[in-house]
């Protein structure tokens, strides 16, 4: 594991990212209440970086293997090195130096539900409002996370 870009570092700060295009599409729906037609918006990001961790955690899994995995000395016959360990596919290679975290776009998602408004809009206030305080949560608990995380790298430079 890189200590300067930590997996947590990385995924949190995707999390916040999807946090906040939520946080958008909330205000949009606030700021929308009134207007006739309006469909409310979400962002669904969660499925995405749950695939993400999947495929990281596939990846220290490959490593982990690489590293532990014991095989019987033997020499290399072009090089005269000698391997005691798994040498990685090609396959696996090529998928440890992929980067996972390109394909991460949150998807913003028009809500179907019709609502109780007689103008077709859907936006609930109430709704809205509960929406917003857990998206705000959620932000607050990942950047405590992420604070700790680079708190952490600061006590391992200082020495501490």
């Amino acid at each position: 594991m890189d200590l300067v870009s930590s997996r947590t570092i990385e995924i949190t700060k995707l999390g916040m990212d999807g946090l906040m295009e939520r946080q958008h599409a909330i205000s949009s729906n606030i700021a929308n209440v009134m207007t006739p037609d309006y469909q409310r918006k979400e962002v669904a990001f969660e499925s995405q970086l749950a695939e993400i961790i999947g495929k990281e955690d596939l990846k220290d899994y490959i490593k982990g293997q690489n590293s532990i995995k014991y095989i019987p000395p033997n020499v290399d016959v072009f090089t005269g090195e000698i391997r005691k360990y798994r040498i990685p596919t090609q396959q696996e290679q090529a998928y440890l130096k992929s980067n996972t975290m390109d394909s991460y776009r949150p998807q913003y998602v028009n809500d179907i539900y019709n609502g109780s408004n007689i103008n077709g809009n859907n936006v609930e206030l109430e709704r809205e409002m509960m929406d917003l305080s857990k998206t705000g949560t959620k932000y607050l608990i990942l950047s405590n996370l992420e604070r700790r995380q680079f708190t952490n790298l600061g006590n391992v430079i200082r020495g501490q």
